[in-house]
């Protein structure tokens, strides 16, 4: 297959040309039969807002005929299923659209607030929907950054056929007049999903008055993760530093992590290793690698070579960090093997980081023998080593720390 560097576009600019993303093509074979026609009445589990057409976006709310319609939108309560089922549980998903000023949230429409109800309700709302044309797929909705839908098609009508159940935490959240940062932050310790919140977010409802707006899905999914990531670095930079080497490990769908958590002060860096033969590397292309990291004062520019992944990754360690009640230096490396053909956003980066946290790390006394171990369980074993910015600084730490220790 031709490369027009697909690792940068990963089916979503479409750099080779095409109208369609050819790697993607695999995926259309789990697409379930779904009922569609010009008018729907389902429930309505989630909300999306696109990125294309500023200042006016495309925004509606997603409709679902499937069983457990919370399934569908909830990606905390998706790990442990198959790629496949996952596909073609999302393809049950039909995006309606309408096109909505980004300003509108501070004079919300009909429409819009239908969107916000379904976006703030605890269970998934009865929708009534009617399109100018019978909804359409088309492949991409699948990216690295949010999770993939089923057919979509533009809004002719959108009404309300049930009521919304919104939990008093985000009632309160969403009409106190307070900034964005807050309001997430508030949601995330009220005990609320990183998913629902970026919902929330997307539709204008956080923020202060006279800053609302909406925010496309994908940039609303980053956000939520960035901004719950630094309120909890503020927390553990109060916490004492870990006394050990710590090495946590997990696999799932096609994604091998590598989570290493060393002595010191607070530091971040996330590798992506991309294995020939995967969806975006063709077997006869050398590996690749995407990388960005932090130090103990943060970051002042977005990860643009990880992305969304990044700040996914970095909230699952950060829990973890809290629940110990420690800071430390984290390095994931992420090995993303020919298993994983088809991407399905930065949630199942959250959950395998998540999950391997919740596992029991094999506890190592120095940094190198820590490295030797991971390079065991990589299939690229140390090559990795050699792209990390972070790990040249903490290994120059250990040679002092030695050196001090040894005077």
């Amino acid at each position: 297959m031709q490369n027009y560097d697909c690792l940068r576009c990963k089916g979503t600019r479409m750099l080779c040309g095409l109208n369609q993303c050819p790697r993607l093509e695999k995926a259309k074979q789990f697409m379930n039969k779904v009922e569609i026609s010009h008018h729907m009445q389902e429930p309505a589990p989630s909300v999306f807002v696109g990125r294309i057409g500023y200042p006016r976006l495309l925004a509606g709310p997603m409709l679902t005929s499937h069983t457990q319609p919370e399934l569908t939108s909830t990606p905390e309560q998706w790990y442990g299923k198959p790629l496949e089922e996952l596909i073609s549980l999302r393809y049950q998903l039909v995006r309606t659209k309408e096109g909505m000023n980004v300003l509108s949230p501070r004079d919300p429409s009909k429409d819009l607030m239908t969107v916000q109800d379904i976006a703030m309700s605890k269970k998934s709302v009865e929708t009534e929907a009617i399109f100018r044309k019978i909804p359409s797929f088309n492949t991409r909705s699948f990216n690295e950054i949010t999770a993939p839908y089923g057919p979509a098609g533009d809004l002719a009508r959108l009404d309300l056929a049930g009521s919304p159940k919104v939990p008093r935490k985000v009632d309160k959240v969403v009409n106190d007049d307070m900034k964005a940062v807050s309001g997430v932050d508030k949601l995330y310790s009220g005990g609320i999903d990183v998913s629902k919140i970026s919902d929330i977010f997307s539709v204008g409802l956080l923020g202060e008055d006279k800053a609302k707006r909406l925010v496309p899905t994908r940039w609303s999914i980053t956000a939520t993760d960035d901004i719950v990531g630094k309120k909890l670095i503020e927390e553990i930079k109060d916490f004492n530093e870990l006394g050990e080497h710590l090495l946590y490990s997990n696999t799932y769908l096609g994604n091998h992590f590598e989570i290493l958590l060393v002595p010191g002060k607070w530091s971040f860096e996330q590798i992506e290793v991309y294995v020939p033969g995967n969806i975006w590397v063709d077997k006869d292309q050398p590996l690749r690698f995407m990388k960005d990291w932090e130090l103990y004062s943060g970051r002042k520019k977005y990860a643009f070579d990880v992305a969304g992944g990044y700040y996914a990754g970095r909230v699952g360690v950060l829990e973890q960090l809290k629940s110990m009640k420690r800071q430390a230096s984290a390095i994931i490396v992420r090995e993303i093997t020919p298993d994983y053909w088809c991407p399905l956003g930065v949630w199942q980066v959250r959950e395998n980081v998540r999950a391997a946290m919740t596992c029991a790390p094999l506890k190592m006394d120095t940094l190198e023998n820590s490295l030797t171990e991971m390079a065991e369980r990589l299939s690229v074993g140390k090559v990795w080593q050699k792209e990390s910015s972070l790990l040249s600084l903490l290994r120059s730490r250990a040679v002092l720390q030695s050196y001090m220790l040894a005077r």
